[in-house]
């Protein structure tokens, strides 16, 4: 505890750049006043994300050793972990991701910290992963969730994939809806800078692995319609390669990237179709977001995505790599202007759901609950 009385809470995470898990992190440590956190994060990070914590009196630490399915690191991350928090008095560790939830849940064992809680962010198992990868993961995920008090899920289905997996127990699973801030998307003025004409199809991604940025150029290849811009938003390992791909398909009068924006608000106002084709996702805020915005949304039928998008009412679930059933769905909705507006607005109804503040709540619930088993 401090001595204002807080409950002093370790928030871990593998990468703190710019993204859905970083930012759902961001928003509960930023909004759950009542608790004195410090963020400890591994080598990939984005300065700005630091700053903006620090500006608000959060304390960060970088763990260099901590790196993204880095075998060779692993054991020393988890050494370094060990020594810091022998150093400080934690109420509360809280890891996020797999490599920091793996490291961080077997330090926090070694030095008896009670009170362990993970987030799932995403399900790290996926068939376009290689399988001895997959078995690896599973084993370390067993493992560290006999060392973890509470694991925190985006969305049932992900617990139910992880029990089924033989990852923890029922008892240890709660579902935490990704909530974010409805009233910045709901009341934005479209951005005027977006390249292309309307109807605009938008994608809002890192460019990494995993977010399907060919099922989506395959799926516009096959397109045929007069007038549609898609817009690829985000930066990212793929920027090249994916660049490539939309000149090498002769698409580069459809389709754009943009690179990273902070204004995501004003360009899901300026757009009309939210895509999101990815192999493995939990539960997207993006997709929330759109879904506040009044965009009908086309994603795949996997993870936490089926509790955010009721297919055929606010949008469409197409099955991972299906490039040909995006094409249908998307040509389906570019010519009807009547069915976008309509799945627009479910999708707004249905996006109360996800609001930060239902977030901020269950995740006060939990972490109260936790303290007052063990001060019993």
């Amino acid at each position: 505890m401090t001595t204002d009385g807080r409950p002093r809470v370790f928030q871990f995470i593998t990468r703190l750049l710019k993204g859905g898990a970083e930012d759902h992190l961001i928003d509960t440590v930023l909004d759950l006043e009542e608790y004195d956190f410090t963020v400890g994060h591994g080598a990939s990070y984005d300065q700005k994300q630091i700053d903006r914590l620090q500006r608000n009196g959060v304390e960060t630490e970088e763990f260099p050793l901590v790196r993204h399915y880095n075998a060779v690191t692993a054991i020393p991350a988890v050494v370094s972990v060990i020594r810091y928090l022998r150093q400080h008095d934690f109420d509360i560790v809280h890891t996020n991701s797999t490599e920091a939830g793996i490291i961080g849940r077997f330090a926090a064992a070694t030095v008896g910290s009670s009170n362990v809680v993970h987030t799932v962010h995403g399900v790290p198992f996926a068939d376009d992963r290689n399988a001895i990868l997959n078995r690896f993961v599973l084993a370390c995920e067993r493992a560290a969730a006999h060392r973890t008090d509470r694991i925190i899920t985006n969305a049932d289905i992900m617990a139910d994939k992880y029990l089924k997996r033989g990852i923890g127990t029922p008892q240890q699973y709660t579902t935490i809806y990704s909530g974010i801030h409805l009233d910045r998307f709901r009341d934005a003025d479209p951005a005027n800078d977006l390249p292309g004409t309307r109807p605009r199809v938008v994608m809002i991604s890192r460019l990494a692995d995993g977010k399907g940025f060919d099922v989506l150029l395959e799926a516009v290849e096959a397109i045929d319609a007069e007038e549609l811009s898609v817009c690829l938003v985000g930066d990212g390992p793929l920027y090249d390669s994916v660049r490539t791909s939309i000149e090498r398909r002769g698409l580069s009068n459809r389709v754009f990237l943009t690179g990273y924006r902070e204004d995501v608000p004003r360009i899901l106002a300026a757009s009309d179709v939210l895509v999101l084709p990815s192999f493995r996702e939990g539960t997207p805020r993006v997709i929330t977001e759109a879904m506040a915005s009044g965009l009908p949304v086309i994603a795949t039928d996997i993870a936490g995505i089926p509790e955010q998008v009721a297919d055929g009412e606010s949008g469409y679930l197409i099955p991972p790599g299906d490039a040909h059933a995006l094409a249908d769905r998307l040509s389906e909705l570019l010519s009807d202007p009547e069915l976008r507006e309509q799945m627009g607005r479910h999708g707004a109804d249905q996006a109360q759901r996800f609001s930060v503040e239902a977030m901020r709540a269950a995740t006060d619930e939990l972490y109260s609950d936790l303290l007052s088993s063990s001060d019993g």
